[in-house]
Formats: C-alpha cells, sequence, structure tokens
C-alpha cells in the first residue's frame, strides 16, 4: 500500500469491465475491493467457479441471485452481505441492475493488474479461478 491513509474509488473510476459490467478495483494491504454494477441482461450470468481467494461482499442496489455447486440459490438485497470461503464454487445470476462491493483476501492482484491497464473483455471472464461444472 503507498499510504497509509484511507482511500477511495470516485465514480469517474468506474469504467467497462465487459458488456452490461462496469468495475472499480482498490487494491490494499492484503484485500482488493471491487465495486461491480452488473446491468442485465447484457453482463449475463457469472458461470460457476472457484478461487483460492475467499469472497466478502455486500449487495448495495437491486439484487443478485448466488449459485452453489450443490444447487443450493440465495437472492441477496440491498444490505444483505455474504462470505464465500476459498475454493467453494459459486456463481451468479442478476434479475435485476445490481451494485455490489466485493472484498477479496489475499489480494486479486491479477484484477488490480487488469484494472490498471484497462482490459475489457467479450463477456464476463474470471481470472485466476477454475470454472465448475
Amino acid at each position: 500500500m503507498d499510504a497509509p491513509y484511507a482511500s477511495i474509488v470516485p465514480r469517474e473510476k468506474l469504467v467497462p469491465f465487459a458488456p452490461g459490467i462496469s468495475w472499480a478495483v482498490l487494491p490494499g494491504d492484503g484485500v482488493t475491493l471491487v465495486y461491480w454494477v452488473f446491468e442485465p441482461p447484457e453482463c449475463g450470468e457469472v458461470p460457476l467457479h472457484q478461487h483460492a481467494h475467499a469472497q466478502s461482499g455486500i449487495i448495495l442496489e437491486g439484487s443478485i441471485v448466488m449459485r452453489y455447486a450443490d444447487g443450493v440459490q440465495k437472492t441477496l438485497r440491498p444490505g444483505d452481505c455474504y462470505a464465500v470461503a476459498s475454493n467453494v464454487a459459486h456463481g451468479a445470476s442478476f434479475p435485476e441492475r445490481c451494485v455490489v462491493v466485493d472484498v477479496f483476501t489475499p489480494n486479486r492482484v491479477e484484477y488490480e493488474r487488469r484494472y490498471a491497464h484497462g482490459t475489457r473483455a467479450d463477456a464476463f471472464t474470471i481470472i485466476g479461478a477454475t470454472a465448475v461444472g
């Protein structure tokens, strides 16, 4: 971390990730914070996948349906928080516009690099994860 002071991600730093998805990434000391905006139907779904990073988050706007490899589905709405342990297969769909803040531990260096370089994808792609299904 460059400085021990509070950092922010201004809205003007929100950039396209893939069709229907915008993001802003804030690297931290041992964590990566990602601010996501998903706009269906263009955003599509996040396929079942798993990664070595623990992932926690909070829904700020709209709703998200979290899916797990064992068939469990949970609909989360504003104010709902979630935690996905490392290497647990999960995916998501978006019945409406959804704004989410994810926190990954340890750092998702590949997300930090992709954001810093402004790399965009033609569809949602999961970097540094293993597809499940």
